[in-house]
């Protein structure tokens, strides 16, 4: 009897019929491939039906030479190259939701790690996958796989056909 009871409590049905906060933001992972600008609008879309802001992290670092040095050209500067992304990202979703909130990060970094650390505050971390295989060890990429297995949050890795 008491455990009726409990089942049709009012505040016990609003516990389990409770929708999820909308202000923890849909993170999006964005590097300007096909497979990222997908799963941006994808997320971009999530946010708006959810009433969260979009937040687009963009990770960068400088390329890793092992023992040869590598010539840059004096005004290459990758922070800069990944504001460019981020800022383009920004504006092809606003297009599309101009009334959605949307902040972009850019954090310098590898991008497993960077996601990572973004999903701590977020409500939802999402991902593109390029898929280079059949099976499911090689259907996710490294950095997709990485986020799925050590986010702080739900995972959606948006593939494209």
């Amino acid at each position: 009897m008491k455990r009726a009871e409990a089942i049709t409590d009012p505040r016990r049905e609003g516990a389990m019929t409770r929708r999820p906060s909308t202000s923890r933001p849909v993170v999006v992972g964005f590097d300007g491939s096909k497979a990222s600008s997908a799963a941006l609008e994808w997320a971009a879309a999530q946010a708006e039906r959810t009433g969260a802001p979009l937040e687009i992290v963009t990770a960068w670092e400088w390329p890793i030479a092992y023992g040869t040095p590598v010539p840059f050209p004096q005004e290459y500067d990758p922070k800069f190259d990944a504001q460019m992304l981020a800022d383009d990202a920004r504006r092809q979703v606003r297009q599309s939701h101009p009334d959605l909130r949307i902040d972009t990060v850019l954090v310098r970094g590898r991008p497993g790690r960077v996601l990572v650390g973004a999903s701590k505050g977020a409500g939802l971390l999402v991902v593109g996958s390029r898929g280079h295989g059949e099976f499911m060890g090689m259907t996710l990429g490294s950095v997709s796989q990485g986020c799925v297995t050590a986010a702080h949050c739900p995972v959606l890795v948006f593939r494209t056909r």
